[in-house]
């Protein structure tokens, strides 16, 4: 069991089933992470998340959609809103 920076416990995280304990997670993840194949991938990844991927067509064809407030031109903090608005946007 892990711990936060404040010291408070943490117990709660279910890890997948082909990961025997928390240790063994990390240590598959980043084996994963720097493997050849993420290696040779990583620049389709960059394009999902800053590149041309990342919206317009591009973007329905490799099902990367979000949410469309997460979108920074959707939200405009300069119009008039309420403090609940505000705070949930």
């Amino acid at each position: 069991m892990g711990t936060t920076p404040e010291g408070e416990p943490i117990d709660d995280v279910l890890l997948p089933k082909w990961a025997s304990s928390a240790e063994d997670f990390l240590l598959k993840m980043r084996a994963a992470f720097e493997s050849d194949y993420v290696s040779a991938h990583l620049n389709e990844w960059i394009d999902l998340i800053f590149g041309f991927k990342q919206s317009g067509t591009p973007a329905v064809t490799y099902d990367n959609l979000y949410y469309h407030l997460t979108y920074q031109e959707n939200v405009n903090f300069d119009r008039p809103m309420s403090r609940v608005e505000k705070a949930a946007l």
